[in-house]
């Protein structure tokens, strides 16, 4: 078992510097987590890593605990995060889901401040058809209550929304729930762009169907463009 989550930790922290690197945890604050295969147990950022400040450009297994799924600290010597409950509540709703990510990406964040939803405009944004729901509560999740109505209104859906706060995104893998949360900020960013032309127009359903079954959501995908997101990190 120490083995294995050593293994998870390791990768967890590898997200983490990722999405930091990409500019998607601001002020260094969010949090990445992984199940732990056939146990009620998952790794998740620390909460004492945003106390002190700084970055999150050198996180590594150290600052990843093992949390239960009431978000009890079963393994590590730090403390969980606070909004540790979109986690757990996610993960109790979704079995086949393996990681989860709370970000802050800042033009996903604004479009929901303007009630804007961030629609499958691109070929790679068709896996949030036929939309991203905004979740209208701000303020931090941090009892299993509100959570539980994160989860529920995430659904089966890749990504949500808190409006004027950040995203949670849900994957099958953590390569998966980072290339969400990256494509979702960059999905948010081409729609801004789109404005300025016309009215962004969402992907037919018909195209939607098929983009779903394209190279852009295959596993090969994903691994792919973890490497090339691992390869921008600082040497």
């Amino acid at each position: 078992m120490a083995e294995r989550l050593n293994e998870i930790k390791e990768r967890v922290a590898l997200g983490v510097r990722i999405l930091a690197h990409q500019g998607v945890f601001p002020l260094a604050l969010g949090h990445v987590s992984e199940r732990v295969p056939g146990e009620d147990l998952i790794c998740i950022l620390s909460g004492e890593v945003h106390d002190v400040g700084g970055t999150l450009d050198k996180v590594g297994p150290a600052e990843i605990v093992a949390i239960d799924l009431d978000g009890e600290l079963v393994e590590g010597k730090m403390e969980p995060p606070g909004e540790r409950f979109i986690h757990t509540e996610v993960y109790r709703s979704r079995p086949e889901i393996r990681a989860v990510i709370h970000a802050h990406p800042p033009i996903a964040v604004a479009l929901s401040a303007a009630g804007q939803e961030i629609l499958p405009i691109t070929a790679r944004s068709a896996l949030f058809a036929p939309r991203v729901t905004i979740f209208p509560y701000h303020g931090q999740v941090d009892n299993p209550s509100v959570a539980a109505k994160v989860a529920a209104a995430l659904g089966k859906a890749r990504a949500l929304v808190l409006r004027g706060h950040g995203s949670v995104t849900a994957g099958e893998s953590i390569e998966e729930a980072c290339v969400h949360t990256l494509t979702l900020e960059e999905t948010a960013r081409q729609q801004w762009i789109a404005a300025a032309f016309g009215t962004p127009r969402p992907l037919t359903s018909d195209s939607v169907s098929e983009g779903g079954r394209s190279p852009w959501h295959s596993p090969g995908f994903y691994r792919a463009a973890w490497s090339y997101y691992c390869a921008q990190l600082p040497k």
